[in-house]
This record gives structure tokens, C-alpha cells and sequence, in this order.
């Protein structure tokens, strides 16, 4: 039995790795290769499986509230057991914005998978904003790991910078991996057949080492770890305004880093998916999502209690009532 290719999707928080997958799986079907998907959430609520179910019918298993990489390291040989029986040509792993994506590697090498699935491409996508601001890494850092794990690196939302940049962009990146092949796109437009027949690199056996973070996480450099951030599901039981909805995110700045999820406005009665991504908030009719409407927070040092006061300050809603609306 031939063993199916992996192509690994990584990348940081926001970066649009759920939208690359979505043109993956487009391709993949207008040229009839079965696929499966694992998919990574941090957040306990899996915002990334309603958008693909919502678009989708190919086989997914979900793996929430946790990373891949650490405390949902012992599910995943289940997970892709479960992909394989509806026999898939391809399997789409999207890893969570903080993942090692060499973690995830070394899991595919136990003995209950080696024979079955192989590593095609590790992909890392960057958002072409932080990239374009960054001049250095620390060797510890959430990007360096995913970047320099790659075999194929997408700088995606390039339609947010100047063109003049791209070739800083460039010298950014081939300090951390020269071998790397780097797609500038925008709309996470990348070709399957490209991530089917990269070739693969061989990566320094030593540089795991340099990843370790110290134990208090003081990191050298201005690059913070990513490795600690914490989730918040906030219910969203009533009709919105998205003056409500910025308005909120806004009361959780500098801390919120991330945030997505379903709601439904006061104007049209629909449902939008909403999404933070650095200080950018977009807005897009989801029909499609039928559960009840939450948003995902992402965050450092995020408090639950003072996020759900400024929910309920905003709305005007008592933390009880929206509770008990949700319930």
C-alpha cells in the first residue's frame, strides 16, 4: 500500500492559512483528487471546521482547544487513522498560529504512521505586514520555528505593502532559510501542484536546539514568544452592529492578537463571519453557519472576567443574561 502525501499548512495567527486551504481544496476537486483535512484550533471553539464545512464536504477531523504540537500531541495518530479510512490521495494538515511544525513531523515518524503517510510539503505562510516590519529574529521565537522548518514560504497579503518591499522581505527570510522556495501572493492563491512536487530540503539536525526557549520565556531581541498565548470563547447570543464588534476588540487592545468567530447584525438579520488580524477587521456573509454565534479571543495574558464585562458593557447586556441566552 503506497503511503499518502502530507502537506502541512503552518503559519502565525491570521496569516490565512484557512484561506490557502480552501483554494487547495478547490483544485484538488476540479482535478478529482480525494483529499482529507486535519484541522488545529487553539481556541476551544473551532471557528477554521465551520468555515470548511460551510465551503466543503471533504472529510475533516477537528482538534480543538489545544496545540498539536504539545497537549493534543496524543490525539493526532487517531486523527489521521480516522482520515485514512475514506482513503484520500492527499492529507491537509492546518496547524494552530503558535504550532512547531517539526513537533508534528516527528509525530509522523512513530511507528503507526511511517507506513502509511510521508511529508510531501511543510508549508509556512507569513503576513506580508509583520514580515515587512521585522529586521531581525531571535532564534526562539513562534516565527522563527515555522519559518525555518519550511520547504515552501507564501507571503500572503502582499496587497496590504508596497512592492518595493518584497526584497527585504526576501533578505528577511533566507537568514533563517535559504533553501526555502518563497511565493508572494495575495488572496492565498498558491498552486497545488507546486506544493505536491517542492523538493524537500535537509534541515540542520542542530537546530532544534536553538528553538529552546528559557524557562522564564525573557527573549532576546523585540520578538516575543508566541508559545503561551490563551483563549476566550465569548457567546454571542444577541443581534450585533459592527461598530459593537470593533468597538470591543479595540477595549482588548494591545493584549487581543487574534480574534474570529460568527455573529449575527442588527442591519440584515445574517450571520457574518468577523475576523481580527493585527489591526484589521474583515466582515463576510456566512450563511452557511447554523450553531450559535460566539467569537474566538486570542490573547496574552487576557482576562476572562474582564473580557465578559466589556462584552456586556458594550451590548448593554448583563454577563447572567447572555449566559442564560446562550444556555
Amino acid at each position: 500500500m503506497s503511503r499518502v502525501p502530507v502537506i502541512i499548512l503552518s503559519g502565525f495567527l491570521g496569516s490565512g492559512k484557512t484561506t490557502v486551504l480552501l483554494n487547495l481544496l478547490e483544485e484538488s476537486e476540479r482535478k478529482e483528487i480525494t483529499s482529507g483535512i486535519l484541522m488545529n484550533e487553539f481556541g476551544k471553539m473551532d471557528v477554521d471546521s465551520h468555515i470548511i464545512n460551510g465551503r466543503s464536504s471533504v472529510p475533516i477531523q477537528s482538534l480543538s482547544d489545544g496545540c498539536v504540537c504539545c497537549s493534543k500531541k496524543s490525539e493526532l495518530i487517531n486523527s489521521f487513522e480516522q482520515l485514512l479510512r475514506t482513503n484520500p490521495q492527499v492529507i491537509f494538515v492546518e496547524l494552530t498560529g503558535i504550532a512547531n511544525p517539526e513537533e508534528v513531523m516527528d509525530e509522523m515518524l512513530k511507528k503507526e504512521l511511517i507506513s502509511r503517510v510521508f511529508v510531501k510539503s511543510v508549508v509556512t505562510l507569513v503576513d506580508a505586514e509583520t514580515i515587512s516590519g521585522i529586521t531581525s529574529f531571535d532564534m526562539r521565537t513562534t516565527y522563527a520555528r515555522q519559518l525555518s522548518s519550511a520547504d515552501c514560504i507564501i507571503v500572503n497579503k502582499m496587497d496590504n505593502v508596497e512592492d518595493r518591499l518584497r526584497s527585504k522581505m526576501e533578505k528577511v527570510i533566507k537568514e533563517l532559510n535559504e533553501s526555502a522556495e518563497i511565493t508572494f501572493t495575495t488572496l492565498g492563491k498558491v498552486c497545488l501542484d507546486k506544493l505536491l512536487n517542492v523538493k524537500r530540503a535537509c534541515k540542520k539536525s542542530d537546530r532544534k536546539d536553538s528553538f529552546k526557549t528559557s524557562k522564564n520565556h525573557e527573549l532576546a531581541g523585540d520578538q516575543p514568544s508566541y508559545d503561551y498565548l490563551s483563549t476566550i470563547a465569548i457567546p454571542v447570543p444577541i443581534k450585533v452592529t459592527k461598530r459593537m464588534i470593533e468597538e470591543y476588540f479595540s477595549c482588548l487592545q494591545p493584549n487581543l492578537i487574534r480574534a474570529k468567530g460568527f455573529v449575527q447584525l442588527e442591519d440584515d438579520n445574517k450571520i457574518y463571519l468577523v475576523q481580527l488580524t493585527r489591526n484589521r477587521v474583515s466582515w463576510e456573509v456566512f450563511l452557511e453557519f447554523e450553531s450559535n454565534p460566539f467569537i474566538t479571543l486570542i490573547g496574552i495574558d487576557i482576562n476572562a472576567n474582564q473580557a465578559f464585562e466589556e462584552f456586556s458593557n458594550i451590548v448593554k447586556k448583563p454577563i447572567d443574561e447572555l449566559l442564560m441566552i446562550y444556555i
